[in-house]
This record gives C-alpha cells, structure tokens and sequence, in this order.
C-alpha cells in the first residue's frame, strides 16, 4: 500500500513540476469572461494583472469562449488591463487578499470596460460566492488594531468560533469546541503542524512566544467550515497566512513598544496570572525591523524582518506565614524573565513572465524560567528552550490555461524542557509548598521536509465550466525525543496525624529511569482533486476528495512482552496484544468534500451557501508513546508507611536519594504502570456541514449560518480496571489502556458577522457566535468511567455558549487613528465533579460525575469582558518617512473574567462549591509604541 501510494504521489508531482504551473493556500485567483456588450465571447482577448508593488507582470490570453483565469496571484494591489482586437485597451485596479477567488465578467465597449459579476463593497472586492466559512484578516486590520503582545493568531478571533487560550503561558487557538491540537496553520502554504505536542502548531505547546514575527505576516484567513480538499491534517480550523514580500520601492519600519511595571494594574491576590502585578521589576520590551526592495527592478526583490521580546518579570512564591521557619525560607519574589527572537527572510524573482521564484526562510527562539510561583518554589523551576526553523523555495508558473505552483520546504522544531535544579530531589509537602527540583527533564524534536505541488487544468466545460485542481504532498519527518519522566525523583507529604502521616516523612514517592530516548521516521503523503464546477452565472458547487496516509503514525512494530500478554489474557480484550505484524496503519482516510454557492437574485449580492465534507487530523506522538516508553524508562510510584502496613514500605531515611530508591526498586518491592495501545486506534476526524447566507448592502455585508461538526476518535487513555487504578499483572502497577473509540464531540454552532471595510476614514467588524457544544470522555486521560463513552453526552469544558468579538478602526484629523476590540464571552463551562455518593463505580453511577455544569457569574449579561483601545498620530518629516507615537490601553476597565471554579463535591459536600479561585485575563495595562516608518 506504501509503495503504490508513494509512486502514484511521486509521478504526480514529478509530472505537475514539469508542465506550466495554483494553490490557494497562500495565493489569489481572478477568474472570469471577457465578451462585448453584446454578450458574445472574446476569444484571444489579453488580460494583464502588474502588481503596484513588485511590477511583477502576469498574462493570460481568453480561450475562445472568453474564459480566462488569473492565478497564483501573491495576495495585493493589481492594475488589471484588458486588451481586445477592435477594442480600446482599458486597465483597472483591484485588491485581491489570500484565499479569494473572484469571478468578474469584462464587457468590452469601443469606449469603455466594464466590470461585471465582481462585487464590490465600498472600494475592496469582495469574495461573496465563496462556499467556506472564513473570515479575512486585512493588513489594515494587522496593522491597526489594539495588539499586546504581537502574536498575529490573535486576531484569529475575529473569526465565529474561534476561541484563544485565556493562559499567556499556552498561547493556542481552538475551534469548533475541539482541541488545538485538530487545527493547521500554513505560512505561504507551508504547514506549520506540530507532529508530537499539544499546541496544533509548532513551537506553541508551553510557550507564551510568538509563532512568526507580525511585521513579517502581510494577512491571512480563518477557515472554519468547508475548506477545500487541498487543505490537511485539520479537523477544526485551517489558518493560512502569507508573508509581505518587497517590491520596486525601497520601504520599511522600525518600531518599539514598551510597558512598565507602574502601568500594570492589580489583580486580586493569590490569583492565576498574577505575574504582572506582584512583582517588582516587571518590564517589557518589544522592539522590531522590517525593510524590503528591489535588487533588479521588476524582477528580483527582497524581504527582511525581525521582532523581539525581553519581558522582565518576577514571579511571588507564597508561604503560610504560620508554618516552621523551615519553610518560609522559600517565600518572596523570583526573577521568571523570557526572552524571544523572531527572524524572517524573503527573495522573489520573476526570471520570466508568469513565473515566480520565492525562496524564504524563518527563524524563532525563545527561553523562559517559568513554571513556579504560588506553592511551588523557585527551586522548582524549569528552564525552557524553544526552537522553529524553516526554509521554503516556491515556484509558481502560468499558462494561459494551466497554472501549477510546487514547493520544497525544510522545518526542525526543538522544544526543550529542563530542571532549573536537576541536582535537587523534589519535596511536595501538600498544601503548603514544593520545594526541591523539577521531576521530569524532556526534549522533543521534529524534522520535516515537504514536497507539495498544486496543478490546475484549462478549464472545460461539461454541463458548466469546471476548474479542476489536483494536487498532493510528500513530508519526509523524523522524531527524536528525549525524556526523563519523574528522573529527578519527588517526594510528597501529607500532614495526617490520625493515620500516622506528618511532614517527617514522606507517604510515596515518584522515580523513573531507564533508557529515555526515542526516535522514529515518519512519511506522510497526501492526494487530492478539486472542481470549482460554475454551473451557470448564479450556481457554484464544489466538488472535493482528498486521501492522506502515513508510514508511523502508529508504532506497528512494537510487541506486547510475554509476561504481560500472559498476565492480562482473559482480563483485557487480546486486541491489546501486538506481535509487530497485527497493528496496521489507517488507510481508510478518504474525505470528500462537497459545497455550493447560489446567487439568489442574481446581482452578486445575496447568496446561500453550504457544504459539508470529512476532515482527517492525526495523533501527536507523546500521546501514544507511553506503550513503548513506560517500559524502557519506567516509572514506579512507591508508597510508604511508618509502619509497613500491607500495600506500603516502611519508610527509612536512606531512601530519600535516587541510590535508595534504586537499591529499593532492585529489590523488587515496587512495580511500574503498563499502558496498552489497542491494535484498532483511529486518528481522529470529523464531519462538518453548514448553510447560511450572505448579504452585501451598501458598505456592509453580513453573513448568518448554522454550523454543525461531529468529531470522532478523540484519543484518550482508561484504567484497563474500569476505574483507576488496579494492579492486574504480578511484577507491575496500574494498567492503562487506550479507548478504540475514544472521544465523541458534537458541536451546533450560529455563526453571524457583519462587515464593513475601511471606507470614508472607518471599518467595523462584528462577530457572534452562539453554540452548543458536547463531548464524551475528559481529556487525554479518562479514568473516572470505564470508557469515555461511559461519561456520556456532558458540556466542553471551557466552551461558551455566547461571545461576541467587536472592532473598528477610524481615521481621524491631524493624521491620527483610532481603534478598539471589544470581547464580550458569557463564560467558560465547568463540568461538576459530583462524588457526594463516593468514588466507586456504584456511587458515580448515581451521582453523574461531568454531567452537571456550572458557569462564573456573570455582570451585564457576560462573565468575559475586555475592551481595548489603540491611538497612534504620525508625523511626517519629509518624503516617505514619517514617525508615529502610539499608545494602547488593554482591558481599559479593569474587568476581572474570574474563572478555576471549585467544582469537587466530595461525600462531606462543598461550602465552597462555585466559587472562583482565579482569574483567567490579565488586568488593565497600558503600552506606548514608537514607529519609524519609510
């Protein structure tokens, strides 16, 4: 199967790279007619797109039914010119931004061209036929808006559906209600997935970085719904960006944004997120350059950024002033400083005409002390590392009726997790403090290199006209990775005197060690084919099939060790049980993909749209590791006991150092977990459909659809006991198994915006979004029922089921701009965690545990509320130059979103039940920026 798919992909972009050259990942197309005014075609008629910016040159001659397409368009300003025998030559400007395709008639007159078909909202055309559920984010947008801390995936909001991670020490985008990880990012068409962490883009898994530098991301596009074929490894939303390139004029910015502790406003005490406002030396510093030009005019132009961070911050460890002296030596504030560089590069070249030639490359590095605060000590620090480099080549090539755009990439991702004090055993003394050094050390590395190529065929006609696309990728990856679960060993502490537990002694203790290392290669190759089918002026439908496959998505060579495979026959289902040749790789990954646009009226402005189609996303490494791993580097968990009682080892003081408890666990005393992956895993998918409406009036369009999203095999591990945890096989601990199912979402979504594009000195973008949204199962683990299926129907945690994103942006006299976001969310959902009846099977049963859900209180309706505020006044000094002093104002009313409600209920109940024990948003702050632009 491997082998007939990889040649089949290779003679398929081997063939594609030797013919004329289209990919709307990163790119544009204007399509259209050019007939007379007496609606008979112009055949042979020569239309030419001049990019304002780079002279690049673009031409295609009208087929002789005067069909035309315009392809592979970098996403700009275009003098489009329109030449036919017999007929005055006219030219036009239009702005086309990623992802658009625009359909236009030109009507020939001896005097004039006229543009018919294209819609036109305020002076910017509009992409109102479209039959995904996408929002564009301008570069007046990028540029303009209220922007803390630089990250262009926060603008990613502006999108119904999309939720941002409330924590800036995991910045992530989610949507649909499903997990970052089912989301993609492509950069110029280039994935950015995260293979084997959390995140759903590299680099974003623990990180409160930034994934590309802003002033390098001219725009993108948030797709939600109904996204074409050539789209992979996403069962949520699909973001792709493109990159600013120089052109003919020599123009660039530096800039420099600041905010000082005083300009910080307070949190209420012993919150989450308190890092701004208890410290005493917190700053921040962002500066940042970009410049770009021509080398030869018309035809070689380069691209140059950069963009830092140098956060200055202190984090408060806290300690119960009434506890031993012992203890309150851990206590004050501790520097937790990061520092990001973010770098990218870009040469374009038109060697001749319809051909482009882009070679790019980026760079990210990052390192941050973080990880502590509150009741965990500095010692306990961890020292992180992250790494993102990559470099790209792109050619694209037109033909008067073929277009292909192929592209080979490089990517290496290191993420790398240390103990601040690897030398210090850790100390977990329950509520009171964790002293002593991080447990686990760890270092993940991703290496790929993609080979993508995107052909389109001279449109047809049949029943219509058709655009077929076709296309695939080839990703070459290796993984490495390093990691010492809980070698650093950690003791914890209860202080329970009437079971003979104090802070004298530990009750267990968590080591590992063994072989940590792990590598694996991987190839993933995915086809697909594409018809934009034009049935006639009002009615377009989109036909779509994609088919992905890899080499070690699985670990199929892996066997299940005699011992165990005879310790759990009869007790676990023997699907559990590998023998290297009875896990086979998912080949049944086929997704196809229908949407339809109709033009109610006829006049461009008032369409119905829909679709629906599958959507196949697949399972990040260090979520299936654990079978292999936990046996070559396992961890024991020990308990202990003055006494020795049964299920426990008296404790004695030697075995407080690593050569104890190795003394101890050779003697065979303590077991290690097992965890089983069933031979029948699935990646996870999901199915999505939508319909709605669009309505251009004036200035504005809106758009109102229901949006509907199923998703299945949500990966996520059980107690092969029913409930945690059991010991089953002699010689080892708990056994942990992978459900075959796994996790059920279910999401029913209404999606409304409203739009009006920067005309007459002002733009308003308003998105709401009302949505209902389910799951089965917890997280990645799910122990508190025998399998997720058990937990049955509950709400997401986190989801909402209100929020509303609001901005505008106006220009003001005196050269001045003002903007604000407003964010307006009815709160995140806390699923009730009801053990009033006990913690066994019989008790959960009747109490429900997830089935309840609570929400934080709320003022005027929302229990998330921000509003931010951005002013900038530019100054000209002569020419081109001019200098802007902004200043910006973030949460500019102090509104706390109190979230981390108290939802336990145990069988003595809960006073505190409901009430929250943080806050999820950072307060007011307040920024000034300096730019220099030329």
């Amino acid at each position: 199967m491997t082998r007939i798919l990889r040649s089949l992909l290779l003679l398929l972009l081997a063939g594609a790279l030797a013919v004329p050259a289209l990919a709307q990942t990163s790119t544009a197309t204007i399509r259209g007619k050019v007939t007379n005014d007496q609606n008979a075609a112009l055949g042979g008629a020569q239309i030419t797109a001049v990019g304002t910016t780079s002279g690049f040159v673009l031409t295609v001659k009208a087929g002789p039914d005067g069909a035309f397409t315009l392809g592979n368009l970098t996403p700009g300003e275009y003098i489009i010119t329109v030449a036919a025998q017999g007929f005055e030559e006219r030219s036009q400007t239009v702005t086309v931004l990623v992802g658009q395709s625009l359909n236009v008639t030109f009507v020939m007159t001896p005097t004039a061209v006229i543009s018919e078909s294209i819609t036109v909202v305020g002076e910017q055309a509009v992409d109102i036929r479209t039959s995904e559920a996408s929002t564009n984010v301008t570069p007046h947008q990028i540029e303009n808006l209220p922007q803390d801390d630089r990250n262009f995936l926060n603008f990613a909001a502006m999108a119904p559906g999309v939720h941002l991670s409330n924590d800036p020490l995991r910045k992530t985008i989610s949507s649909d209600a499903q997990p970052a990880e089912q989301t993609n990012v492509f950069i110029d068409g280039v994935s950015f997935k995260n293979d084997v962490l959390q995140g759903g883009l590299v680099g974003q898994d623990s990180s409160r970085g930034n994934p590309f530098p802003q002033n390098a991301v001219q725009e993108f596009r948030v797709i939600t719904q109904n996204y074409s074929a050539q789209y992979e490894k996403a069962a949520s939303a699909v973001i792709t960006a493109v990159t600013k390139s120089g052109g003919n004029d020599v123009r660039g910015q530096l800039f420099w944004f600041y905010q000082p502790k005083e300009w910080v406003s307070e949190l209420p005490k012993g919150f989450q997120f308190s890092t701004l406002t208890s410290n005493q030396d917190y700053r921040r510093s962002q500066p940042g350059a970009s410049i770009g030009g021509p080398i030869i005019k018309d035809k070689l132009h380069y691209f140059l950024s950069y963009e830092g961070v140098d956060e200055h911050a202190t984090t408060p460890v806290v300690v119960n002033p009434n506890l031993p002296p012992s203890f309150s030596q851990y206590a004050g504030v501790f520097p937790s400083p990061f520092k990001s560089n973010l770098g990218f590069g870009k040469l374009s070249w038109q060697p001749a005409q319809n051909q482009i030639v882009d070679l790019s490359g980026n760079y990210r590095k990052e390192h941050e002390i973080r990880d502590f605060g509150g009741m965990t000590s500095f010692q306990a620090a961890t020292d992180l590392k992250n790494q993102v480099w990559g470099t790209t080549l792109r050619h694209s090539w037109n033909s008067n009726e073929a277009l292909n755009q192929a592209s080979l990439s490089w990517q290496d991702y290191t993420w790398n997790q240390a103990a601040l004090n690897p030398d210090l055993v850790g100390l977990n003394f329950f509520g009171v403090i964790r002293i002593g050094g991080k447990d686990t050390s760890q270092k993940f590395d991703q290496k790929r290199t993609e080979l993508r190529d995107d052909y389109n065929f001279p449109t047809f006609r049949a029943g219509g006209d058709h655009s077929l696309q076709v296309g695939g990728n080839a990703d070459f990856l290796r993984y490495d990775v390093t990691k010492f679960q809980n070698g650093n060993p950690v003791y914890n502490f209860k202080n329970d005197p009437a079971n003979g537990f104090t802070f004298d002694q530990p009750f267990e203790a968590l080591f590992g060690f063994g072989n940590p290392s792990l590598s694996a290669n991987n190839q993933e190759y995915g086809v697909y084919g594409q018809d934009t089918w034009t049935v006639n002026s009002r009615l377009t439908i989109n036909l779509g099939l994609r088919y992905d496959y890899e080499t070690h998505q699985l670990d199929d060579s892996y066997v299940t060790p005699a011992n165990i495979v005879a310790g759990l026959t009869g007790k676990i289902d023997s699907s559990y049980f590998s023998n290297g040749n009875n896990r086979s790789q998912y080949t049944n990954q086929l997704q196809p993909r229908l949407g339809f646009s109709y033009d109610m009226r006829g006049d461009g402005k008032s369409i119905l749209f829909g679709g629906a189609g599958r959507y196949y996303d697949r399972l990040f490494l260090n979520a299936t590791l654990d079978e292999r791993f936990r046996l070559q580097y396992p961890v024991y968990r020990i308990e202990f006991s003055p006494d020795g009682r049964p299920g426990t080892i008296q404790w004695n003081p030697s075995y407080l150092t690593p050569a104890g408890l190795h003394a101890l666990i050779a003697s065979g005393q303590t077991s290690p977990e097992i965890y089983l992956l069933n031979n029948n895993t699935k990646p996870p998918y999901a199915n999505q459909w939508n319909l709605g409406v669009r309505q251009a009036f004036g200035n504005w369009t809106g758009s109102l659809s229901y949006n509907g999203v199923r998703g299945y095999h949500g990966f996520t591990w059980l107690s092969a006991s029913g409930i945690c945890c059991a010991a089953l096989v002699p010689g080892f601990g708990n056994v942990i198994i992978s459900d075959p199912e796994g996790k059920r979402y279910w999401y029913d979504g209404i999606f409304l915006t409203l739009d009006r594009p920067f005309v007459n000195n002002w733009s308003v973008h308003v998105a709401y979004t009302h949505a209902d949204a389910k799951q089965t199962g917890n997280d990645l683990f799910s122990l508190d029922y025998p399998s997720a299926a058990a937990y049955g129907k509950h709400d997401v945690p986190g989801s909402e089921k209100d929020r509303i994103v609001a901005n505008a942006i106006f220009g003001l006299p005196w050269e001045m701009t003002f903007s604000t976001t407003v964010t307006l969310g009815s709160g995140a959902a806390f699923n009730v965690l009801d053990f009033s009846q006990g913690f066994d099977l019989a008790a959960r049963l009747q109490t429900r545990p997830f089935d309840r859900t609570i929400y934080p209180e709320k003022t005027w309706g929302f229990a998330d509320r921000s509003v931010d505020f951005h002013l900038e006044k530019d100054f000209r000094i002569m020419g081109n130059v001019s200098v802007g002093i902004v200043g910006e104002i973030f949460n500019a009313f102090n509104w706390p979103s109190y979230g981390c409600l108290d939802n336990f209920i145990g069988p003595g109940g809960n006073s505190n039940f409901g009430n929250p024990s943080c806050v999820i948003n950072l307060p007011r702050r307040e920024q000034v920026g300096l730019k220099i632009n030329f």
